[in-house]
């Protein structure tokens, strides 16, 4: 996941990148040249390479927090526009480049598939070590992967949409916990009502411009088709996420979920300062408030004594100091807090 650096720099590296970026299709639009008197040769061709293979994917590297891997992937993404922007008979002298770039990117992606035959290979290890967490699975997977194979970004997604497949359709059974550690935060709201109105209007709409856009364009209309299915899955698992997964307080940590987009485990001693009835909640706060039809605002912010990771939509990783929280019983909840 992209995340913008939010810095003067990265402002400047977004100006920088969209002027290389204009500048270069310009270059190869006849009419501008033309009317600059320019002639575009080989040098030409060769600064439009570095530009978008070279100072492009750097910029966006300032600008935004990728990983060296992301950045190469860039890189190559680069040389292949280059490919179509640049005529033909001035980019010949250095097909050998898009070649080797391409190859390097295919390397790299052959490596993440084997990361992924590797977590296949070591399922019942991770099983085992889930078993040992005894946890729920929304809160052991990832953690049990990344302990047992690898914390790698692309394994991290793979295992995340494992995750909505599981709770979509293998978890109707289950019921949630019943101790008296839990509060429901989901019961009180809207939540699931909003969930299985949403997976509505997406059927009648799949159903409906489906058939319409098919006309049109075959393409449109599967990529339509797919993104709606996902969309239906997404929804399915986040309505069993919200039922089974309340929040919990046992074995001295704090558990917490919103859905597929947030959650995080928080050991008691790490809370630094629990803030009843506070304001609006800053930009920078995580939020556990489940969506209802009218605003919701939060009944507390935790503030943490040092920053603790949580886990986010597709598996990416945020590091918070504070959360907002709106549970069903708060009061319930200050006596857990106070008394733990």
């Amino acid at each position: 996941m992209m995340v913008y650096r939010k810095t003067r720099v990265a402002n400047l590296a977004i100006a920088f990148l969209l002027l290389v970026l204009v500048t270069n299709f310009l270059l190869y639009q006849s009419s501008v040249p033309d009317f600059l008197s320019l002639q575009v040769t080989s040098g030409a061709a060769i600064g439009s390479l570095i530009d978008l293979a070279i100072i492009a994917p750097l910029l966006f590297y300032a600008a935004f927090k990728i990983s060296v891997k992301q950045t190469i992937g860039l890189m190559v993404a680069g040389l292949v526009i280059a490919r179509f922007l640049i005529p033909s008979e001035l980019f010949a002298p250095f097909a050998g480049i898009l070649y080797a770039g391409i190859a390097v990117e295919v390397l790299l992606v052959l490596a993440e598939l084997g990361l992924l035959f590797l977590v296949i290979w070591k399922v019942p290890l991770i099983r085992k070590q889930m078993t040992e967490m005894n946890e729920g699975a929304i809160y052991s997977l990832l953690p049990s992967v990344e302990k047992v194979v690898t914390k790698n970004v692309f394994i991290r997604i793979v295992m995340s949409e494992f995750l909505m497949m599981y709770y979509a359709f293998f978890t109707w059974k289950k019921k949630a916990p019943s101790h008296a550690g839990v509060v429901t935060m989901h019961v009180k709201t809207s939540a699931v009502a909003f969930n299985i109105m949403l997976i509505h209007g997406i059927v009648i709409e799949t159903i409906g411009l489906h058939w319409w856009l098919h006309e049109k364009s075959i393409v449109l209309s599967i990529i339509l088709l797919i993104f709606n299915i996902y969309s239906v899955f997404f929804f399915l698992a986040d309505i069993q996420i919200t039922r089974l997964h309340p929040l919990e307080i046992k074995n001295g940590k704090l558990y917490i979920t919103k859905g597929l987009t947030a959650r995080m485990v928080v050991p008691l001693n790490m809370l630094k300062e629990v803030e009843w009835g506070a304001a609006l909640p800053s930009k920078d706060t995580l939020q556990f408030m489940y969506r209802d039809f009218e605003d919701v605002v939060p009944q507390a912010i935790i503030h943490l004594q040092e920053p603790i990771e949580a886990t986010i939509f597709m598996g990416m990783k945020k590091s918070v100091t504070e959360f907002a929280i709106r549970v069903d019983e708060p009061q319930k909840l200050k006596e857990l807090l106070t008394n733990s």
